[in-house]
């Protein structure tokens, strides 16, 4: 036969662990939900303004107002000087809470530019370019170029658009212009100057100056001096002289 009066006592001890087991949770999660409440809620304050201070300043402000800061290091600004804080996210005046993070975005210590285009300016233009973006004139280059003019800048160490250090060296690559065609000088003494004159003048050569010196028994206009001399390498930028008889 069941014994009813032991299931009964049987079953009010387990109704009793389950309410004391009941009650004790209750009793956590109650205390738990206060306990967030109290560290979610916090003293409402107004986020500090860390724009335009350097890093270690808006350090000391926020441990005065009781917040944390998160920087974000980067090139942002050249306008401002580094280790700057240059924007802020909460803005300055947003209500928050306190030891909330604010971040706040820095200027690294060195600060990096843009390379401008160079190719197709004079050497001069280039200069003042380079200043103007915080570059400086590197190493420079000089090669003949039949289709680009003298001084003009055929190509540069960085290419345009590249991301590099303030203050860095730009090499350039200068025009010389179109390459001056040598030849050898020939032995001009004995021959009529005006022919000598009419050839080199064909070969793009100059005879700067002519000087017509008195020669006893030879026609006139015969060469009998000459400069440079025979055999002597020269192109359109020498200066040649010759003397002829008068």
């Amino acid at each position: 036969m069941i014994n009813l009066g032991f299931m009964k006592k049987k079953f009010l001890f387990i109704l009793k662990i389950l309410s004391f087991a009941f009650l004790y949770s209750a009793i956590f999660i109650v205390s738990v939900f206060f306990t967030m409440s109290i560290l979610i809620k916090g003293k409402e304050i107004k986020a500090p303004n860390f724009v335009g201070k350097t890093l270690n300043d808006s350090y000391k402000i926020a441990s005065q107002k009781n917040v944390r800061l998160k920087k974000i290091m980067g090139n942002y600004n050249k306008n401002y000087e580094p280790l700057t804080v240059i924007d802020q996210f909460p803005c300055y005046g947003v209500t928050i809470k306190e030891k909330s993070f604010v971040k706040v975005f820095v200027n690294s210590e060195t600060s990096e530019v843009i390379v401008p285009d160079l190719t197709g300016y004079t050497l001069k233009n280039c200069k003042n370019m380079l200043k103007d973006n915080d570059l400086r004139k590197g190493y420079l280059s000089y090669i003949d170029a039949d289709y680009i003019p003298v001084d003009f800048i055929i190509a540069q160490s960085y290419t345009a658009g590249t991301r590099i250090l303030g203050g860095s060296k730009v090499d350039l690559l200068v025009s010389k212009g179109r390459k001056s065609r040598s030849y050898i000088m020939p032995d001009l003494i004995g021959k009529q100057a005006e022919k000598v004159v009419f050839f080199f003048e064909s070969k793009g050569l100059k005879i700067s100056k002519i000087t017509q010196v008195p020669y006893h028994g030879l026609e006139s206009g015969i060469i009998i001096k000459q400069f440079p001399s025979s055999g002597f390498r020269i192109n359109s930028k020498n200066l040649i002289s010759i003397q002829v008889s008068e």
